[in-house]
Parts: C-alpha cells; sequence; structure tokens
C-alpha cells in the first residue's frame, strides 16, 4: 500500500461514516466534511468543519449514494450548510479520482461506486430491511403469512427469497414471461399485473419494487386497512404506503458501509491511489 494517502469523504449518512472506518490505517489518513451534525463515533477519522481544509488535501475524495438530490448540490443531509457540487469539484483539483454513486463520467477522474456487484449486495440489505418492516407492522411472525412482492428486478428477487425462507407463502407480481418462469421454478407464484388486485385482496403485507406507477386507487381499496404497503420504489401516490426508499443506510448503516467500502476500494486500487 502506498504511503501519505489522504482521502476525504464529503457528505452523505451514517453509512459513509462506516466506510470511511474501513480505510483508517497507518498509510491512509481518513478526513470527513460535511459532517457537523453527526453525532455518532468517529473515532480513528478527522472531522474537518470547512470543506476547503479538507478537499485541497485530497489524493481521492469520496461522495455520497446517491451523489446529488438535485439543484447542483451535494448531498449532505449532516451538513450545517449546504454544499455546491461545483465547490467541491473545484476544491478537488489536487485529487487523482473523484468518486460517486451514480456519479456521471463527465470527466476522466469520475468514477461510479454504484455498480453492479454493489447494487446486489444492497438489494440483499434492503429485502432484509424490508421484511423487518413488514414483521413491525403486522405485529406478529411473517411464517404463514401472505406476502405479494411487485416486481423481479434485484431487490424483488431478493424479498421473496427471504419471504419463502421465513415461511410465506410468496405472490410475485411481474411483466415478463421469462420472469414468471423463474419465478414458479424459485417455488413462488407468478401472477401479471392484471391478476394484482385479486392478490392484494388476500395479502397480509405488499412490498413494491416498480418505480413505475403500477398501483391504482382502485386496487388499493381491495387492500384490507390494515395490510402494510411498503413502498421500496417511492413510486405509489397513495398516503397509506410505508415510504421505504434508502434503506440499507437507515437499516443496517454499518453493514451498507463495508459494502461502499469495498466498491470504493476497488476503484481506489485499479487507478494505483491504494
Amino acid at each position: 500500500m502506498k504511503k501519505d494517502v489522504t482521502l476525504v469523504f464529503a457528505g452523505g449518512d451514517a453509512r459513509t461514516v462506516f466506510a470511511a472506518r474501513q480505510f483508517v490505517s497507518d498509510t491512509v489518513r481518513v478526513l470527513l466534511t460535511g459532517f457537523d451534525r453527526f453525532e455518532g463515533d468517529t473515532r480513528g477519522l478527522m472531522l474537518v468543519h470547512l470543506p476547503q481544509d479538507a478537499l485541497l488535501q485530497a489524493d481521492a475524495v469520496v461522495l455520497p449514494l446517491p451523489y446529488t438530490k438535485g439543484g447542483g448540490v451535494l448531498n449532505a443531509p449532516l451538513a450545517e450548510r449546504s454544499m455546491l457540487l461545483e465547490h467541491v469539484f473545484s476544491l478537488s483539483e489536487r485529487a487523482k479520482a473523484i468518486l460517486g454513486g451514480m456519479l456521471p463520467a463527465e470527466d476522466e477522474r469520475f468514477f461510479d461506486y454504484y455498480d453492479e456487484a454493489m447494487m446486489l449486495r444492497n438489494a440483499d440489505v434492503t429485502a432484509e430491511a424490508a421484511l423487518v418492516l413488514a414483521g413491525n407492522s403486522i405485529g406478529g411472525c411473517l411464517n404463514g403469512a401472505n406476502a405479494v412482492v411487485v416486481g423481479y428486478g434485484r431487490i424483488g428477487k431478493r424479498l421473496a427469497a427471504k419471504a419463502r425462507a421465513l415461511g410465506c407463502s410468496v405472490t410475485v407480481a411481474a411483466r415478463k414471461e421469462r420472469d414468471h418462469a423463474l419465478i414458479g421454478m424459485c417455488g413462488h407464484r407468478a401472477i401479471g399485473f392484471d391478476a394484482l388486485p385479486d392478490a392484494l385482496a388476500n395479502a397480509d403485507f405488499v412490498c413494491n419494487t416498480v418505480p413505475a406507477e403500477v398501483f391504482c386507487e382502485s386496487m388499493l381499496l381491495r387492500m384490507p386497512a390494515h395490510v402494510p404497503l411498503i413502498d421500496l420504489a417511492d413510486s405509489i401516490p397513495s398516503p397509506r404506503a410505508v415510504r421505504a426508499n434508502g434503506l440499507p443506510g437507515k437499516y443496517a448503516p454499518e453493514t451498507a458501509g463495508r459494502i461502499l467500502a469495498d466498491s470504493v476500494r476497488r476503484i481506489l486500487i485499479k487507478e494505483g491511489i491504494l
């Protein structure tokens, strides 16, 4: 490992702090900026109040997932003041690499660490967190419950598998016939979206993973009022939906931080920074 490497983690949430901790060593100095309101454990890390005092020293800068919530502003919910991306980038001229979740490749130094491996690992954490929410909502064991999973992408696959392992009877709604075949081979019941209203009427809990608007008001009326509707894609406009996006960082920030750090490390090693 190379000597005197300075990594700056700018913005993010608790998972970013756990990710930063994975890099602390005798040869790597880790600075955090944009964490003025963080109240957790920062042992081994150096908190820097002014972004310029950290970024001007960086050999590499690690931005959060996602790197922005829009408006040209860094995603830094724990900072006292908004951090403009333009300012962050201009202060990072010394850095050999700038990494971020969903960061576009607008500069040869820009790298998106949210790759397929990280997406799959995040999907697994998201699925587990969603089932914990479901269990808390129904106030009992999930064993024997009728689970409806809407969508069969990365998260939908893990949700269905984990729910079945817990003893749920799992119905998965998906559009593609290919997915229907896979769903059946995994021991679940496959339906199209046209059959979703009947499935909702008999569900004990529902998890939506589809980012498009699938649920209409007439569908929701078929669901008993006590049935939790966990929206992992933030696409259900109804007030009865439980908003559950960004679960890895909220439910398991330490695990999510390790996953983030692994993805960042692969890039830093490949670029010869570590």
